[in-house]
């Protein structure tokens, strides 16, 4: 057992876990409306039980983060031969994504946990993965706290991330003018940007609640903060979608990149997602 305290406010403990110990496997994210009493002993005798708020607190919640994301196939198709993986694996990989959640509890204070989930090894290979710190800084997808929550939610401030795991290359188009007076356009190469994560942002709206800007989280598809927890609760934020990046075929290199003036295009970047927050 490992016992961490994760970008904590506070001195409480999380024990992080495997999820598969903690109830059956056929069950998606611990589908238990209470915790097995053979996984609470594991903690009766560790002393984590002092550090409650509450008198006496009879337990545990988990936090969890599940991945159900996957990825664009022409995405794929470009990946898949430079890094050199069999069918099976190429269905094993997943978007890599951050998110921090703050657990606030009954007394007012807080802890913020930092959850990464996802395929460490989803990145260019001509670009070396340890150069990437945050890349694999990180595989907590689930953690054990005591049982006095107030609330979960998304830590205030911060952005829930994609790893984009490959180089985009910008374009801009170019008006050039002939001898003649003619005018001919061309997309030129400006930039580069590198593997990195990148924050998914959330649909802008009119007034009227319309979309004017299409990006990669609707409105209504954005964790919703989670009170009141129940102690032998699991609160599982499930994230579903795709991962993509643009390509720009006129420029016919196949390769992911973009029109530097295409607004659109660029709010899409990294695909578009779903979180689903539930408490069995």
């Amino acid at each position: 057992m490992t016992v961490r305290c994760c970008l904590t406010s506070t001195h409480r403990p999380v024990v992080r876990r495997s999820l598969l110990a903690i109830c059956a496997t056929g069950m998606l994210l611990c589908e238990c409306t209470a915790f097995n009493p053979a996984f609470v002993n594991l903690f009766s005798s560790n002393g984590s039980a002092g550090f409650a708020t509450l008198p006496n607190a009879p337990g545990h919640v988990v936090v969890a983060l599940a991945n159900q994301t996957e990825i664009d196939e022409r995405l794929l198709a470009f990946l898949a031969p430079q890094m050199n993986l069999t069918d099976a694996q190429k269905r094993a990989l997943r978007p890599r994504i951050r998110m921090r959640l703050r657990v606030t509890y009954v007394d007012g204070t807080f802890q913020t946990l930092e959850f990464i989930d996802g395929s460490r090894n989803l990145v260019d290979p001509a670009f070396n993965s340890q150069a990437f710190p945050d890349l694999n800084q990180n595989d907590l997808n689930n953690a054990v706290v005591l049982c006095d929550v107030a609330q979960v939610e998304v830590e205030p401030g911060t952005n829930i991330e994609v790893f984009i795991p490959v180089e985009l290359i910008q374009y801009q188009l170019v008006e050039t003018t002939t001898v003649g007076g003619g005018v001919t356009s061309s997309f030129q190469q400006r930039g580069t940007l590198p593997p990195q994560f990148r924050p998914l942002r959330i649909d802008e709206v009119d007034a009227d609640g319309n979309v004017t800007l299409q990006q990669n989280i609707g409105v209504r598809d954005v964790p919703s903060p989670t009170p009141n927890v129940i102690c032998g609760s699991v609160v599982a934020i499930t994230v579903k979608g795709t991962l993509a990046v643009p390509f720009l075929d006129v420029v016919s290199t196949g390769t992911p990149s973009y029109d530097m003036a295409d607004a659109a295009t660029i709010a899409r970047i990294g695909g578009r997602y779903e979180f689903i927050v539930t408490v069995q």
